[in-house]
């Protein structure tokens, strides 16, 4: 069970061999509420018990930039989705999804924001669509293949995002990747600058968003084996 950890401190290395956690980073003026569900169980919070039979949620408080949840991975293969809602703001959930795969020609971290079932079942949404919501892989692998940068603008639907089940969305990272960071209602000057990112203590920028067609061959033979994953994810 991931613990709830609030941070000062923008980024930390990732130790080697060590595998890193998603970074959310609340700039909203509302709290944001987080449950996790995997391997289509329920929604459970940072007490392990469902929020059914009365589990508690992870409560991220509003912040300028230093309001910090750090979740840890489930790494044993099998789809995760991490769902998020606005407090006191618009109903339903923003959903990052993502599978650990250890070993093997495809072993990584896969990943994407997705807005289906956001508004309710069956419904496409998102209650951040007014927010910019921004996520940054850093570390190994960040800035090439598909290990990029996506960027949701506030007041459009976000093409880098799931609206529709057979969206060519995923992004996948290695395993051994550094944190993945996670912005929500994201400042506009720092939604569109690059963050600097800290990799063995040197300093380098994230700036290559286009997949490149390897990677995207790679997606095209996995389609079916995520396919099955993302079933997982609709809890």
């Amino acid at each position: 069970m991931a613990s709830l950890r609030f941070y000062t401190v923008a980024l930390a290395a990732l130790a080697p061999g060590a595998l890193a956690r998603l970074m959310i980073n609340n700039w909203c003026g509302n709290s944001v509420s987080i449950v996790k569900s995997h391997a289509a169980s329920c929604d459970f919070g940072q007490d392990g018990k469902c929020i059914s039979d009365g589990g508690r949620p992870w409560v991220i408080p509003p912040g300028s930039g230093n309001s910090i949840l750090g979740l840890d991975y489930i790494a044993d293969g099998v789809g995760a989705s991490v769902k998020i809602a606005k407090d006191g703001g618009p109903a339903g959930v923003l959903q990052f999804e993502y599978n650990v795969v250890n070993g093997g020609n495809y072993g990584g971290l896969y990943w994407d924001l997705s807005d289906l079932d956001g508004s309710g079942p069956g419904l496409v949404g998102t209650p951040f669509f007014h927010d910019n919501v921004k996520v940054t892989p850093t570390g190994k692998g960040s800035g090439t293949g598909t290990c990029v940068i996506i960027r949701c603008t506030a007041g459009q639907v976000c093409l880098d995002s799931y609206q529709h089940p057979d969206d060519p969305n995923t992004k996948h990272c290695p395993v051994d990747t550094g944190d993945l960071w996670l912005d929500l209602c994201m400042p506009r000057d720092l939604f569109d600058a690059r963050r600097a990112v800290a990799d063995s203590g040197s300093a380098e920028e994230n700036n290559t968003e286009e997949a490149t067609p390897q990677h995207d061959r790679r997606h095209e033979h996995l389609g079916a084996h995520l396919t099955g994953h993302k079933r997982h994810f609709r809890a």
